[in-house]
């Protein structure tokens, strides 16, 4: 057995044994963004099954999946996310009980849903932060058109209302990269951003736990 062979797995535990003692710290809403590559390797599928339970064991609540769909065809783009979708429903089915899922496809609609009261997965196949604030004000302009809603009523919360995911990620994590994508846009404004270069299908373990200790550690300003 060669030393990094020993190494790591005592780091993983040390990792463990220290965010566990930071409980109360731990990231509760954790966004991850990928590329359609990633999920097209029958690795990277395992990978993201993975990482969903690694953050489930350590107390995360809610995971946020972005899938950048470079593809600008859209009828293209829509086979690719149909095709994703059902990859990841075919995984998704082998996650523990209590687990719930929305799956939301280019055009921001749920293509997929599971129920679950303790853990909950979101996933978009391509459908970006700019277009899902669009959605939200055209939407609100067409209940003001309709007179439900008073124009003086429009204000933060009631866009909140209107969005895909009406959580704010606690960190936004990115691999094999180090720019963002196009995310929760609103929602990610006061997250704590995480950038590594290792590729999403070389992700281990010990970097998920390195995520997760990097974010206990800071000091959170919430844009103070």
């Amino acid at each position: 057995m060669d030393l990094l062979s020993f190494a790591y797995p005592v780091y993983e535990r040390y990792l463990g044994w220290q965010i566990a003692r930071e409980f109360s710290n731990i990231p509760r809403h954790v966004a991850i963004i990928l590329k359609e590559t990633d999920l097209f390797d029958p690795e990277g599928i395992e990978r993201l099954i993975s990482t969903l339970n690694i953050f489930r064991k350590f107390g995360v609540q809610i995971v946020s999946v972005y899938v950048d769909i470079l593809k600008t065809d859209p009828t293209l783009k829509a086979e690719v996310a149909s095709t994703l979708k059902t990859r990841l429903e075919t995984n998704f089915s082998n996650l523990p009980a209590g687990t719930g899922y929305q799956i939301y496809d280019v055009d921001g609609e749920v293509n997929s849903t599971a129920p679950g009261n303790d853990f909950l997965v979101y996933v978009s196949l391509g459908f970006g932060g700019r277009d899902e604030i669009m959605r939200a004000v055209l939407t609100i302009l067409e209940e003001v058109k309709a007179r439900t809603v008073r124009p003086e009523e429009v204000d933060e919360k009631m866009i909140e209302s209107h969005l895909l995911v009406n959580h704010e990620p606690d960190i936004m994590i990115r691999s094999g990269g180090q720019n963002l994508s196009d995310f929760l846009v609103w929602q990610s404004v006061y997250s704590e951003l995480y950038f590594t270069d290792v590729n999403w299908k070389d992700v281990r373990k010990v970097d998920l736990l390195r995520a997760m200790r990097d974010f206990q550690k800071r000091k959170r300003r919430y844009g103070r």
